[in-house]
């Protein structure tokens, strides 16, 4: 987004079309954490095209179906290294974990996604270097070839475990093609070379990344773009009705003034006060209040306030409550309630009804 150019570049437009993964990847892959960067479709699509499709669905895509080819679902369990075809490989992956976790903990991503593709390019090199479809031919290379194979899916276990903070979902279909239970997704197990059984079931499956035509792409962005972004504003709410009551309803509520004659604070409860109260009734009533919070016992006794007579009793703590005192109640900024409690004038005397 530029505050000044007003352009602004639509992440779901992009999530849904490419892949939130995808996406995800690009922007920690294109921009150093922490900083401004320049956004560009061209620069997205030629991220996923060589990044995304040509290095990573390649190497999976050809490894799985060659397992796939020339042994079926599984590879057999032989070991036949080639030192000087294997160790330089076997190295770079040995040492991918210690790489990346220094850069992650520098918040260089960009840095650690980079450890991650040169030991899939270095993976991909490998392919060319060996040949897996000459050695299908020769009858005696097939443990080669089935070590061959295996040290390729074992780069693509690795590679998937460091990449699925950035592809999630990516990388959980990689395991499943490779035949890696949870047990080898782990961030531990991505220290250890050789973790994959020999015999892993190993599947082909779809495509992760379909290579993008850029020119035919870049042209359907564009007609999406110039399409006018009607942003749905908001409806306004039609205005209620109010819920009007009639006078019969009012007189229904009985509100009299009442003399605080003593106030204490209910054992056990951090909220309750008991008060006893001149309704200008032949005995003095009880009411139970939880506006301990606000005021102290002391500091009401012998004022003037408003109480509802006829509200059904009920237990609190045990205590019979026979009515409620009235109070205004009303949020604060932050959240909280702020609560009075309303009080009369003290020439009013107790048992005045409200009208």
């Amino acid at each position: 987004m530029s505050k000044s150019k007003g352009n602004v570049v639509d992440p779901y437009l992009l999530a849904e079309r490419y892949g939130v993964d995808a996406l995800r990847y690009f922007l920690l892959r294109e921009f150093p954490f922490g900083t401004d960067g320049n956004f560009s479709n061209e620069a997205l699509i030629g991220r996923i095209n060589t990044d995304l499709a040509n290095d990573l669905g390649n190497l999976v895509s050809r490894t799985t179906a060659m397992v796939g080819k020339y042994f079926g679902d599984h590879l057999p369990a032989v070991e036949a290294a080639d030192p000087a075809m294997d160790d330089e490989l076997i190295a770079m992956a040995k040492g991918l974990r210690d790489a990346y976790e220094g850069h992650m903990e520098d918040y260089a991503f960009q840095n650690a996604l980079m450890e991650v593709f040169r030991l899939i390019g270095r993976a991909n090199k490998y392919i060319d270097e060996n040949k897996p479809w000459l050695l299908a031919k020769d009858e005696s290379q097939k443990n080669r070839l089935a070590q061959v194979l295996y040290n390729l899916l074992e780069c693509v276990r690795l590679a998937a475990v460091l990449l699925t903070p950035f592809m999630p979902d990516t990388c959980g279909k990689i395991f499943g093609q490779i035949g890696a239970g949870a047990d080898l997704r782990t961030w531990e197990s991505a220290k250890t070379w050789g973790l994959l059984p020999m015999d892993a079931a190993v599947n082909k499956g779809e495509n992760l990344f379909p290579r993008i035509d850029m020119e035919k792409e870049l042209k359907e962005l564009e007609e999406l773009e110039k399409k006018p972004v009607e942003a749905e504003a908001p409806k306004a709410e039609e205005p209620k009705e109010p819920e009007y009551i009639t006078i019969d309803d009012f007189n229904k509520v009985k509100f009299v003034t009442a003399k605080i004659l003593a106030c204490e604070a209910v054992p056990k409860s951090s909220k309750l006060l008991r008060f006893t109260l001149d309704c200008g009734e032949a005995f003095p009533r009880q009411i139970l209040s939880g506006i301990h919070e606000y005021y102290e016992p002391e500091e009401l006794v012998g004022k003037t306030v408003v109480a509802c007579t006829n509200l059904k009793p009920r237990k609190m703590m045990g205590i019979m409550s026979n009515g409620m005192l009235i109070s205004a109640v009303k949020e604060e900024p932050d959240g909280s309630e702020k609560l009075h409690l309303i009080m009369l004038d003290d020439k009013v005397p107790a048992g005045y009804g409200l009208c």
